[in-house]
């Protein structure tokens, strides 16, 4: 505590102050001393909590930058995989065409071999053992022509008598016994059907035609334009998924920024009331 004196006009000896000014400079001091105590107090709480908001500052700017790097991480990845991607289904395009032109030529010749096998009519003079009876009878089973049957084989007679009995399959899974088609008779009929399947396939054709491989080659062109136009467009897709990461990006941190400066705008009022309040008693200490 410092001594407060008086000093008379004319320059004499001072004169001491009275018993109610040191009260009065006591009481001053003492409430000084407890408001700086106070603002102390506070001041480590306003450091924690400032601490603190910087630390979740840092936080949210990480999470912002992380996000971005993650998402154009994505983006890259994402690319590479449609770029790959398309690389390999161009690169498979004449390997397609091959394909295609293989099973059109496929179809192709089975339709010709049917017609074939069709236009190919069974007839008495055609299988030995077969007479004009037995053609009527086939002919009523739905069997006239070399396209009417595949294949025959041994099975339980219709009624369930008389044994066994000489079945000819009709296409789709259907299968009859026509009375009087036994072994003797099945077998050149089945000879007659392998040699009229014979020759249909000699005479089916054994390449497309122009017109048919130009048309494939047309499809196949056409996709390839297709798929390389979607390759040309990866790099600006890709930018553009860049530019959106990083637009949002920005604008994360600069609403962190904002908050930031509103969180330290209120929090500027500490410094002031403690400039304000203990004032007095730092001036009074020399501080």
């Amino acid at each position: 505590m410092t001594e407060s004196t008086t000093t008379l006009r004319d320059g004499h000896a001072p004169v001491p102050p009275s018993p109610a000014e040191i009260r009065a400079e006591r009481r001053r001091l003492i409430e000084s001393i407890r408001a700086l105590r106070r603002l102390l107090d506070g001041r480590r709480a306003f450091e924690l909590a400032d601490r603190r908001r910087l630390n979740r500052e840092a936080r949210d700017r990480g999470r912002a930058e992380a996000a971005c790097a993650k998402t154009l991480q994505r983006v890259h990845e994402r690319r590479l995989r449609r770029e790959r991607s398309l690389a390999r289904r161009i690169d498979g395009l004449d390997g397609k065409r091959e394909h295609q032109e293989r099973r059109a030529l496929l179809v192709l010749r089975r339709e010709s071999i049917e017609s074939s096998l069709r236009a190919t009519r069974l007839t008495a003079s055609d299988v030995n053992g077969i007479g004009a009876g037995l053609i009527r009878d086939l002919a009523a089973a739905g069997i006239r022509t070399a396209a009417d049957f595949t294949r025959v084989s041994w099975g339980k007679a219709p009624n369930g008598k008389g044994g066994e009995v000489l079945y000819i399959h009709r296409p789709h899974g259907r299968k009859v016994h026509v009375n009087g088609i036994g072994e003797h008779r099945g077998r050149p009929l089945m000879e007659w059907r392998r040699a009229a399947v014979a020759r249909a396939k000699a005479r089916a054709p054994q390449e497309l035609p122009p017109d048919q491989r130009h048309r494939i080659a047309e499809i196949i062109e056409a996709e390839r334009a297709r798929l390389q136009a979607e390759a040309a467009e990866l790099p600006r897709e890709a930018d553009a998924a860049r530019e959106e990461a990083v637009r949002l990006r920005t604008e994360a941190l600069s609403r962190l920024t904002e908050a930031a400066r509103e969180d330290r705008t209120s929090c500027i009022t500490f410094p002031t009331r403690y400039s304000a309040t203990s004032r007095p008693f730092l001036v009074t200490e020399g501080i």
